[in-house]
């Protein structure tokens, strides 16, 4: 009995009241549920990009450059980036338990004021996210050139090595992992 009667007044708050859900700001873009956000770690990331959303489909730095990019086949870490070039781990200045994203950026957008995310104002074609152990930290390579970077790309160069870490933990699908 005790048990219905819980039952109906939580039925009777819902049927009463209005459901609760986030609202979005007008103009302000809303993060996907599948986000990871990053806090900007090596100076380079401090000073060019800020803090780092990735998503399935793009990259977003807080200093206002934004990628759409699409995921390529998955790299190992001691593989060369280009021929007769250095690993991804090389690169990125670490070692261990890797794992190496390589994306083609789509298309690029920098607002007002926003720094290049490459020296000279080249726009990069390629980014690698090497994630650290765990996800706590990922180094993003950004690469200029029509090839994808793997050990027999020719025409790929290194343009930027920015580092970020997770704020609190690694993020997962499931929450942090502390």
């Amino acid at each position: 009995m005790g048990r219905a009667i819980l039952l109906l007044g939580a039925l009777l708050l819902v049927a009463c009241g209005e459901a609760w859900s986030p609202r979005a700001e007008p103009g302000v873009a809303q993060p996907s549920p599948d986000a990871q956000t990053f806090k900007a770690a090596s100076e380079s990331a401090r000073d060019f990009t800020g803090d780092l959303t990735i998503a399935p489909d793009r990259l977003a730095f807080a200093k206002g450059a934004r990628l759409m990019t699409r995921t390529l086949a998955p790299r190992s870490a001691d593989e060369l980036a280009a021929r007769g070039g250095d690993s991804f781990a090389a690169i990125a200045l670490s070692s261990g338990d890797l794992r190496v994203e390589v994306r083609a950026v789509a298309a690029m957008g920098l607002q007002q004021g926003a720094p290049s995310l490459c020296p000279g104002d080249l726009a990069p074609s390629y980014a690698a996210l090497v994630y650290g152990r765990r996800d706590m930290r990922v180094t993003i390579i950004f690469f200029t050139g029509p090839d994808a970077p793997s050990q027999e790309a020719q025409k790929s160069r290194v343009c930027g090595v920015y580092a970020f870490a997770a704020p609190a933990g690694a993020r997962t699908r499931q929450g942090v992992v502390l």
